[in-house]
């Protein structure tokens, strides 16, 4: 284990250098919102699928004996940089027949198998495969494998929040391709044309590779993201893994694209904008399979598989960039100015650096307490059931009756108490950034309500509730009621989804979780 004073003197000197154009403002409280949302959403397929513009950066840690899984249409040992899925359905949608022709000239030793673009191979098809359509070489006969590993250390990794693992023009790749890589990432061919799978999808994992031994001292195994699934670059199977076995899966003999039953063309990944329908694997037996796994992780990936360190994060939220350009309602990095970007680069790079991987303290199970104490209730505030002001002031008194002292009436003391109610009462004072955003969201809540009730206009008081509920933006107000055993709830989760999925996810059936869909794809065109 790495520890501060055994940094090299050329990295303290490149990180001191580097982190003098920090800036020193403290936006904390203006984007408090926003920052209990990335603490609350962090490591849950939900939040992160809604909130899909990932701007922060966490050091996560991986225990000693966690399984990976690995899907590739070779049987041998994966060796080198390579992508793991935490779920075997996840990896077992690319443990597929090889799409196309072998690379030109493959090393004997098949360790690092590039094509002739110098595309490493499993990294290019990882993202180039399109789970509805046959591989060019298709043979019923064919089949893949499922290699199943386990984490041989704790692994250290950074995890990038939000979908960025969603190779989309909406913002979900801009923390990586302008933060990380300022601007670098070549999303073309080397004859300009546009890659038939995601343009520099090989780059963004050789560069955080780069960067974890050159710039972080080899403290970093990989990089953590989420797509339909989250995953791991990590930068060598040999040193952080364990091969525990090689299964191969059931061959695939159904009848692509003929008849009933079978995926149907679709178009570019991802759908075109204009078009109708689902994107890739909308049909058939690997979408089922797959969204059945990924559904499962809405709340949590589980099993403390991974942790964060939300003591010590990095937010381009903490700065006073502007991320709504035009009004947009998710964050952009990409129009940000190179010095912002190397600004938020020098604070990861010091994260790393400087910080252990282990929180002291759970924030996001705080805010959760927040979230589940104060869902429902303001949902139901401005549910229209309430006729008279006095009931809806009732209402709202019976939630903070424990915060008054009834001898003396103090709204702003009844305010403070009620914010502090789930904070850890020795760290109260924290100024520390999850702390600061956690009590600042808190305290609004409180205050509001406390308005709402010295309202006596029952309409003016409910659209106090309704500003609140815009400020806080959680997604659990999106999430359906009442599935069936056999549904799951269906949002967008790239490359699949339409914009009505989005707008009012729904209960489907999970056998068919994107067949049949109406509207505008949400994605629209693949990046690059």
């Amino acid at each position: 284990m790495h520890t501060f004073r055994q940094l090299t003197i050329g990295s303290l000197l490149s990180l001191s250098i580097c982190c003098s154009t920090a800036s020193t403002a403290d936006p904390t409280i203006q984007n408090a919102n926003h920052i209990f949302n990335v603490i609350h959403d962090s490591m849950r397929q939900w939040g992160s699928s809604l909130h899909h513009n990932g701007v922060s950066f966490f050091l996560a840690t991986v225990p000693a004996g966690t399984q990976f899984y690995h899907g590739t249409s070779n049987a041998g040992l994966v060796s080198g940089m390579e992508w793991l899925a935490f779920e075997p359905e996840h990896a077992m949608v690319f443990a597929r027949p090889h799409r196309g022709p072998p690379p030109h000239n493959p090393p004997d030793d098949d360790s690092d198998m590039e094509d002739q673009d110098g595309h490493h191979e499993e990294l290019r098809r990882r993202h180039d495969q399109d789970p509805s359509q046959p591989p060019l070489d298709f043979n019923e006969n064919d089949s893949g494998y499922l290699h199943t590993y386990a984490a041989a250390k704790d692994l250290r990794l950074v995890y990038i929040d939000g979908m960025s693992a969603g190779k989309t023009n909406k913002g979900t790749l801009d923390s990586q391709d302008y933060v990380l890589f300022n601007g670098t990432i070549e999303n073309f061919s080397k004859d300009k044309k546009p890659h038939r799978g995601p343009g520099g999808e090989y780059d963004r994992a050789k560069k955080a590779c780069e960067m974890a031994e050159n710039e972080w001292d080899g403290r970093i195994d990989g990089v953590l993201r989420m797509e339909a699934g989250f995953e791991i670059i990590l930068c060598s199977f040999e040193r952080g893994l364990t091969p525990i076995r090689t299964t191969q899966i059931k061959k695939d003999t159904r009848s692509w694209g003929k008849g009933k039953g079978g995926p149907k063309p679709h178009g570019p990944p991802g759908g075109d904008k204009k078009r109708k329908g689902p994107g890739p694997g909308g049909h058939g037996p690997d979408s089922s399979r797959w969204m059945r796994a990924v559904t499962s992780r809405y709340d949590s990936i589980g099993g403390n598989r991974v942790s964060l360190n939300y003591d010590s994060f990095v937010t381009a939220y903490s700065h006073e960039f502007n991320l709504f350009p035009n009004e947009s309602t998710l964050p952009r990095l990409a129009h940000l100015s190179s010095m912002n970007w190397t600004t938020l680069r020098c604070e990861i790079t010091a994260m790393v650096l400087s910080q252990d991987p282990k929180s002291t303290w759970d924030w996001q199970a705080t805010a959760d307490m927040i979230v589940t104490r104060y869902s429902d209730e303001l949902s139901y505030m401005t549910s229209g059931k309430f006729a008279e002001p006095k009931d809806f002031r009732d209402h709202i008194e019976m939630l903070l009756s424990p915060f008054i002292d009834y001898s003396e009436r103090d709204i702003s003391e009844e305010a403070e108490r009620c914010a502090t109610q789930f904070l850890p009462f020795q760290i109260q004072d924290e100024k520390a950034l999850a702390a600061h955003a956690l009590h600042h969201v808190a305290h609004t809540i409180c205050s509001t309500l406390l308005e709402a009730w010295a309202e006596e206009n029952l309409s003016l008081a409910q659209d106090r509730v309704r500003s609140l509920i815009a400020y806080l933006d959680w997604t659990t107000w999106k999430e359906c009621r009442g599935c069936e055993d056999n549904e799951i709830c269906v949002l967008p989760i790239w490359p699949m989804g339409t914009i009505s999925d989005y707008d009012n996810p729904k209960c489907r059936d999970a056998s068919r979780p994107y067949e049949g869909e109406d509207g505008d794809s949400y994605w629209g065109r693949m990046h690059g």
